[in-house]
């Protein structure tokens, strides 16, 4: 007998007709990294049968003979893996927990053993992790190599967390990996690498849910970078996230009229409603994007499971999670907080997004922008016309954020 209550993708078990079907499996026995293909977890070469002799019912096989095997990452003379121990992150979940990062060289820093170099830390967004740093289009994504020479820190925000990027932000639920980074990494970094102990020229950068984490670090550890530049940032203010107000609305799959909310938008026209992007994260387990939302910005529940922000079945949305996200919510942070952030020591932030963003983001980032303005802080939001999600981190864009890191460290 089938399970009846097993999350669907697109049709029930239980309304399965009579046939023969191919099985294909994944089995999730990683449960300290997000995502179907990690480290240990098990699936099938070969394709499975299913035979329904009634509908709903039937009996089938498949062999899970393969585990996925761990990632090699490809050093060179340039290009360095680090995996270092946190204690702060090792004593909050009570095991082994190592950040991550590839550290990029400049051509010339065999030539003169006496040289510090600036830094810029680079968070990427979804799926993106520190074996990217090794790839000649991702460093160009983000200007490595390019003017002054600099070295590159390139993050994974994704390594051991069972919930989902994570975004190297202090989390109730994921634990400190901002505070990780910045007082325990970074230090040692700088007494394993000639990197500068100068704040003035220590830069930080992100892309999408990588960009919310830049913009957060340098809100909450203001002292410790010069300069923050986010694209297309994962939602900085929740009056818009990916276009539901959670402080307005009480459905978050549907509108006041009950009309579906869309997203991952083309042309204007969007791919899927949200429910549908729910569903699909729900069949796939845990450590979608929403759930990685949850966990980064919200409380934990039973067995450490972060509280869900919404019904998944109805959307209708839980009050008290959503006051549980306030500190989170970077457009209310900084209306409170500017004062005390620019007396840290802040550096400019600038967030670009596109103004065709697929998920809306330009929203929050606007909303974002007009709080910072009241606020009076340094804060330079720019939206760009034609671009989308994808699209705002433009060479030429990576060209003038090179520009400013350059302008920054000066002679």
């Amino acid at each position: 007998m089938l399970p009846q209550d097993a999350t669907a993708s697109h049709q029930a078990l239980a309304a399965l007709t009579p046939g023969v079907y191919k099985l294909v499996a994944i089995l999730d026995t990683n449960t300290s990294e997000r995502g179907n293909g990690a480290p240990g977890n098990l699936y099938s070469r070969q394709e499975g049968l299913l035979r329904i002799s009634a509908t709903g019912t039937g009996e089938g096989e498949v062999t899970l003979n393969t585990a996925f095997p761990p990632r090699v990452f490809r050093e060179t003379d340039l290009v360095k893996e680090v995996q270092f121990r946190s204690k702060r992150l090792s004593e909050f979940r009570g095991t082994d927990i190592f950040l991550k990062a590839a550290v990029i060289l400049p051509a010339s820093y065999a030539a003169n053993l006496a040289r510090r170099y600036p830094v810029v830390y680079i968070i990427p967004g979804w799926g993106g992790t520190h074996y990217h740093g090794a790839n000649p289009r991702s460093q160009q994504q983000y200007g490595i190599g390019q003017g002054k020479d600099k070295i590159y820190v390139y993050l994974n925000p994704e390594t051991q967390t069972p919930w989902g990027l994570h975004a190297f932000v202090d989390s109730r639920v994921n634990g400190p990996w901002g505070q990780a980074l910045v007082q325990e990494l970074m230090p040692w970094l700088r007494s394993e690498y000639r990197i500068t102990e100068d704040p003035r020229k220590t830069f930080i950068t992100g892309q999408s849910s990588g960009g919310y984490g830049a913009v957060w670090l340098a809100l909450h550890y203001p002292a410790s970078f010069a300069g923050c530049w986010a694209t297309s940032p994962d939602p900085l203010d929740f009056s818009s996230f990916t276009g539901v107000n959670l402080y307005a609305d009480t459905n978050y799959y549907a509108d006041a009229s009950g009309n579906e909310r869309g997203i991952n938008f083309v042309k204007g026209v969007p791919q899927q409603t949200l429910r549908e992007a729910r569903m699909a994260e729900l069949f796939s387990g845990d450590g979608g994007q929403q759930q990685s939302f949850e966990a980064e910005f919200g409380v934990p529940g039973k067995q450490g499971r972060p509280i869900d922000l919404f019904d998944p079945q109805t959307g209708v949305i839980d009050r008290s999670v959503v006051k549980a996200w306030r500190p989170y919510d970077l457009g209310l942070y900084v209306q409170s907080n500017w004062k005390k952030i620019r007396k840290a020591g802040v550096g400019k932030i600038t967030v670009y997004a596109g103004e065709n963003d697929n998920y809306l983001l330009q929203e929050s980032v606007a909303a974002f922008g007009a709080k910072a303005a009241k606020a009076g802080a340094d804060i330079r939001v720019v939206l760009i016309p034609g671009a989308d999600h994808f699209t705002v981190r433009s060479p030429e864009l990576t060209r003038e954020m090179q520009n400013e890191m350059d302008a920054l460290i000066g002679n």
